[in-house]
């Protein structure tokens, strides 16, 4: 584990940090283009927006100034979704496989972010596969995500006479986002019973795109407390004696 966190670290710095002290204003363009931006057509706030009339968390910004509270906003929610995701990895019966882990975790960021470009989905894609194997189930989200595309670009048409309704777009983007968080469920679901998961079913396979956690310990860590351990790995609490609060007789 130690070894492949090394080589994440050491090959992030050999791709980043030549760009990043030779050109550090390029490097840093995406961080600073997004800081700025407000809420995407594709995402949840702008769902809210659509349907209810509502201005967004910052009505008054000036040109190209940064959604403050958007922004604190998103990275609460985001940061609270990993938290959810981090509780149900520790509390699950049995160590949930890396692809379901992380398939929650994209997710999350995805539906609690202020821009979801078309091509984000593709991020969720192989993730999907490797985490819920369902066939029926995956061509059925990856076809509504697809049809997102439809009215998206009616809606940037433009023109009166050709284009869709907002809300026509809008729909569609709520149903991807209904459809993501149904995976997401039947993702925990599996996770909290490891004995539907079809990759580990019939015991032969535990993690084949784990890397070092296949295969690994279920056992928890010793510093762990109770709450966060499974039900079936918690220590059990020493027994109190039923005479215990009564005093003791003092000799006459």
């Amino acid at each position: 584990m130690g070894r492949t966190a090394a080589a994440a670290v050491v090959t992030w710095l050999l791709v980043n940090l030549p760009v990043l002290v030779f050109f550090p204003r390029g490097w840093s363009e995406f961080f600073r283009l997004n800081t700025r931006r407000g809420d995407d057509m594709d995402s949840l706030y702008n769902v809210v927006k659509s349907f209810t009339g509502w201005r967004g968390f910052d009505p008054k910004l000036g040109f190209w100034q940064p959604p403050t509270v958007l922004n604190t906003v998103v990275a609460v929610l985001f940061v609270t979704c990993c938290a959810a995701i981090a509780f149900i990895t520790l509390t699950a019966p049995r160590r949930p496989r890396v692809a379901q882990v992380v398939f929650l975790v994209v997710a999350a960021f995805l539906l609690t972010n202020k821009v979801w470009s078309p091509q984000f989905s593709l991020w969720l894609v192989p993730l999907a596969v490797l985490a819920l194997p369902h066939r029926r189930v995956l061509l059925a989200w990856m076809t509504i995500d697809a049809l997102v595309w439809v009215p998206r670009m009616y809606y940037l048409y433009g023109n009166p006479n050709r284009s869709l309704p907002e809300q026509f777009f809008t729909t569609t983007v709520l149903l991807r986002d209904v459809a993501v968080i149904a995976l997401c469920a039947l993702v925990i679901r599996q996770i909290y019973r490891p004995d539907e998961d079809l990759v580990r079913w019939g015991g032969r396979v535990d993690d084949p795109a784990g890397g070092p956690f296949d295969r690994a310990p279920d056992a928890p860590p010793r510093w762990l407390p109770d709450w966060l351990r499974p039900v079936g790995s918690r220590r059990a609490s020493a027994p109190v004696p039923e005479d215990a609060d009564e005093q003791p007789a003092l000799a006459p």
